[in-house]
């Protein structure tokens, strides 16, 4: 996969994530956010199994994994878990607006974990891409946050943690996606682990009532099938091949398509301030896709010129 592929397949997925956040917040109005992610993740674990399986038939996968690697890969799985528990959980009490804006935070918290797990070196151009993103996506949420910090609530901190969970995540996925090269293996281990972890906290803490699961079986369907089984196995594999802090600003265009889906699916208005957060967060994506090919023709050049 080149690297334009791999950065292809990750704005699909922020599209696939953009138009899941209605799917979200709607099963809430049914199911407890544990019960909606522990089906969600269990069902995109199976999904994704046989594709596992596959892999390791063709020997392009290692079922055992290097003692190396399990730490990290623990770590992945915890750091995902919290994230998307967080961000259920705490959808419940805010709006979708918030959501899509204090989790899209994580663009900018990318490049400083890594240089704080990996030393990592925080390039200028993804520096001022992040910030150009999170404008973008707060010109998106209208400039405006339902009157953020005034009102903000315990759902709003859950999010923002949620945020740093997601920081984590895609930090420590782009340092392992390179060494395990098994990107269905890396997908099925995380959405066993965030299923078993919300499974054991919707029994203990929530009623699971099985007529109000199919009531929510679409929204679910969506989120296990397109955003889980799809989406978050697009970003594992395409992370072998693009940068983590690079890879957090493409999955940025989430709240760019959230926006479209509004406007298509919902009767939502783009008003002025959104169409100015769409163009930064454009503008953010070509500059972490243009700048990187301009440098390398330069190299390039100057060596011939040697």
């Amino acid at each position: 996969m080149t690297r334009l592929q791999a950065d292809l397949a990750l704005g699909l997925a922020g599209l696939i994530w953009g138009f899941g956040f209605v799917a979200q917040k709607d099963a809430l109005g049914h199911i407890g956010p544990c019960t909606f992610v522990a089906i969600r993740f269990l069902l995109s674990a199976a999904i994704v199994f046989p594709l596992v399986w596959w892999e390791y038939r063709r020997g392009e996968s290692n079922l055992s994994i290097r003692p190396i690697l399990r730490l990290p890969i623990a770590a992945l799985c915890a750091a995902f878990a919290v994230a998307v528990l967080l961000q259920q959980i705490g959808l419940g009490t805010t709006t979708v607006t918030n959501t899509s804006f204090l989790t899209g935070l994580y663009v900018v918290m990318v490049a400083p974990v890594g240089w704080l797990l990996y030393r990592q070196k925080l390039s200028s151009v993804v520096s001022i891409a992040g910030v150009l993103s999170v404008l973008g996506i707060w010109l998106l949420a209208g400039g405006h946050f339902d009157a953020l910090p005034q009102n903000f609530g315990f759902g709003d901190l859950l999010v923002l943690g949620c945020a740093f969970g997601f920081a984590f995540q895609v930090a420590i996925m782009g340092h392992i996606a390179k060494q395990i090269q098994s990107p269905f293996l890396l997908s099925f281990l995380q959405y066993l682990a965030v299923g078993i972890v919300a499974l054991a906290l919707a029994l203990i803490f929530e009623h699971i009532d099985f007529h109000a699961i199919r009531a929510a079986w679409a929204s679910i369907l969506y989120a296990a099938v397109a955003s889980g089984g799809i989406a978050y196995t697009l970003q594992s594999i395409a992370q072998q091949y693009t940068p983590s802090a690079d890879t957090a600003i493409i999955m940025s265009s989430e709240s760019l398509f959230g926006a479209v889906g509004g406007i298509w699916l919902m009767g939502d208005r783009l008003t002025f301030y959104g169409g100015v957060g769409c163009a930064a967060i454009i503008a953010a994506i070509i500059l972490v896709e243009l700048v990187p090919q301009f440098s390398k023709q330069r190299r390039a050049r100057k060596k011939a010129v040697r």
